[in-house]
């Protein structure tokens, strides 16, 4: 094969690699419908307000808040809370939600979110039940969550600045150019790849509070489950792991 048929394969596996990363990027960056959608792990507590209540007797009017306030102002949970690379949102069941400010390699803290938007005289019963029931739920480590997500989020990032890199690299046609595109799509792949491991290792383990009960065996009701970015970004792992090879080889092949 001509080098420059491995150019043009591997310069679409890489810019096919590049979009879906964008993508993944964008998520959470804002509550508009574009990006609304677009996350890396969901944790919805629609029916927690059912699990307090089976738990312990007393009714959980006023857990929740409708008017989407500010978040960690205590003013009520809201029923979905979906992490990004740099940001958090929690929404209403309509779909309206508010925003965290954004932050490079912002970290999952969802065990402190909720809490933080819990209202006082809820707080130290609903603490109390997460923390205690049983099977105990792994959600409750923030500082897992956040080492793991937070270092995820930075591997994602730099893979991804290091498959740019190699599409850049690889129409330049001269041979060195197509060696650093090499080295850029393969170290790229593999930060991206430990990023992603490292947010579907949190999302695996948080995951265990899918299946808990409460005394009264109704379920806990929060539901932790991996969203688009996450299966995008595997998908471009993949893709850029693809487009190493054609690189390699059209560093050896090429003759200018």
């Amino acid at each position: 094969m001509r080098g420059e048929h491995c150019i043009a394969g591997a310069t679409v596996l890489s810019a096919i690699a590049i979009i879906l990363l964008v993508f993944a990027h964008i998520g959470q960056i804002g509550s508009g419908a574009l990006v609304n959608s677009i996350h890396m792990m969901e944790v919805n507590v629609a029916s927690l307000g059912n699990g307090y209540q089976g738990a312990k007797n007393e009714s959980a009017g006023g857990l929740y808040d409708s008017k989407n306030d500010k978040l960690g102002g205590g003013k009520g949970l809201r029923q979905y809370y979906r992490y990004g690379l740099y940001n958090a949102c929690a929404y209403q069941k309509d779909g309206s939600g508010i925003c965290n400010s954004s932050t490079f390699a912002f970290p999952a803290e969802p065990f402190g979110n909720l809490l933080a938007d819990t209202p006082s005289k809820f707080e130290s019963k609903l603490k109390d039940l997460i923390v205690n029931v049983k099977p105990t739920p792994t959600l409750k480590d923030d500082g897992y969550n956040h080492a793991m997500t937070r270092g995820g989020s930075a591997l994602i990032f730099c893979g991804s600045v290091l498959a740019a890199a190699a599409l850049i690299f690889g129409i330049v046609k001269l041979r060195i150019s197509f060696l650093i595109a090499a080295i850029c799509s393969g170290l790229g792949a593999f930060l991206i790849m430990i990023g992603a491991a490292l947010w579907t290792a949190v999302i695996a383990k948080d995951n265990s509070v899918n299946i808990v009960k409460v005394q009264s065996k109704a379920s806990l009701g929060i539901i932790v489950s991996a969203g688009p970015s996450l299966y995008l970004t595997w998908v471009a792992f993949a893709l850029i792991t693809l487009s190493c090879a054609p690189y390699v080889i059209a560093c050896c092949t090429y003759r200018k």
